[in-house]
């Protein structure tokens, strides 16, 4: 073929209006590709804003000339709005000009692109039938040596300062990370240097592979860029540190909190969210002692200390869980953290061991712990546990052939003891 045929017979448009068109939707992102042309538009980061759907448009072009910006072939990248037509107009003129193609359609294909976004935005989730939904899975939460977080949605544990929850939380991400777990750790608080020190200091120069983001804007103006790192990074389960500092306004207010958890949700992941309590009454028993923070996650667990050792090397947490919607209320957790040269190890504890802590541990759980010793009758267990003989009756009977059974000793008294030695 000479070259003049050639000219004849190859598409002025390098193909572009005969191209199959693959449109594809990403929670929220959108993508336009054109086989065989290079030609590919994307658009993420979409908002309303006056009413009006604006996005982050991004055009790649391979065709040959095309005066790209980076590696991946971008030719531009900036804000667009969907639906108005005096954007596209520009736009396409824009297009034409760095791909130095002229005789590609470029307003024609913004028009195809935002109808199919406009289209797919309209419709938004299509409805479905619940009874054709699958169950969940049995197992809807991970167990981090006793602390259960969930596996697709929001867990907040919340406590006074100094109660370790952010060396708590890395050590959860850590755990999760060597069970082969894509973990991310989004940092209002630190810097990516204190925390690679304290994940060497619990885990040794092996190290878990970690994910880490510092955040300086509230979450609700992060959440594009984490959701992005989210989906590129194959992200598994997300750790936020700390809610106080993510929150775009007080955190006391009912639309922090309602904005906080609409962003979350936006993310498409489990996570576990560090926060702080206030001084009002019952703070113990909600994250800033707020019904909004309580009711919007999933669980929450509470974090108290108990005293230091002398040389304050040593620290007990006592971890308490306040509410579960996944399943019932978990048993309370303890860890003792010990802070040794270059290394801090986090070992589980049994609170109902810890003189300051007991009393917040679950009568059935102080009991377990006293009748590792051997069985005991209902009146001794009262007097050592300090608590009435029909409650230990109730608890004994609510856990019986579960975790106690009743026993008959040699005096042919009724003693209660645990099914399994060491059971707790």
């Amino acid at each position: 073929m000479t070259p003049q045929t050639d000219r004849l017979t190859a598409p002025r448009d390098h193909g572009v209006a005969v191209a199959a068109r693959d449109f594809v939707a990403l929670d929220g992102r959108y993508i336009l590709g054109l086989a065989g042309t290079g030609i590919e538009i994307e658009i993420d980061r979409l908002r309303r804003r006056w009413d009006e759907l604006t996005g982050e448009l991004v055009v790649r072009c391979a065709l040959p000339g095309a005066r790209t910006i980076d590696a991946h072939g971008t030719i531009s990248a900036a804000d667009f709005a969907v639906g108005s037509l005096r954007a596209r107009q520009e736009r396409a003129k824009l297009l034409a000009q760095r791909s130095q193609a002229p005789t590609v359609d470029w307003f024609g294909l913004l028009e195809e692109f935002s109808a199919l976004v406009l289209t797919a935005e309209r419709r938004g989730q299509p409805v479905v039938h619940l009874r054709d939904v699958d169950r969940p899975a049995p197992d809807e939460d991970f167990d981090v040596d006793g602390l259960h977080l969930l596996k697709r949605h929001p867990v907040i544990l919340f406590g006074d300062g100094g109660t370790a929850k952010s060396y708590l939380a890395l050590h959860a991400a850590g755990r999760l990370a060597c069970r082969g777990l894509r973990v991310l750790f989004a940092d209002w608080e630190l810097a990516s240097e204190e925390h690679r020190d304290r994940l060497e200091r619990l885990f040794g120069p092996q190290m878990p592979d970690l994910l880490y983001v510092r955040c300086d804007r509230p979450l609700v103006s992060e959440v594009d860029r984490l959701r992005r790192i989210v989906q590129d990074e194959h992200v598994d389960y997300g750790i936020f540190d700390s809610i106080a500092f993510a929150c775009d306004g007080r955190p006391e207010d009912a639309e922090v909190a309602a904005a906080y958890f609409r962003a979350v949700r936006a993310l498409g992941v489990g996570s576990l969210h560090v926060a702080h309590i206030s001084k009002a009454e019952g703070s113990d028993q909600k994250p800033f002692g707020s019904a909004f923070w309580h009711n919007g996650a999933r669980m929450t667990w509470f974090a108290q200390r108990a005293d230091e050792s002398p040389d304050s090397r040593q620290l007990t947490i006592g971890c308490f869980c306040r509410k579960s919607n996944i399943g019932p209320l978990r048993p309370a957790v303890g860890f003792e953290l010990t802070f040794e040269g270059e290394r801090t190890t986090v070992r589980r504890v049994d609170l109902a061991g810890v003189q300051e802590l007991a009393p917040r541990v679950a009568l059935s759980q102080r009991m377990a712990y006293l009748l590792r010793g051997g069985a005991r009758t209902i009146a001794e267990i009262a007097g050592e546990l300090d608590a009435k003989s029909d409650s230990i009756e109730k608890a004994a009977k609510r856990s019986d052939g579960k975790l106690f059974v009743r026993v008959v000793g040699a005096d042919g008294i009724n003693r209660i003891g645990l099914l399994r030695r060491g059971a707790a």
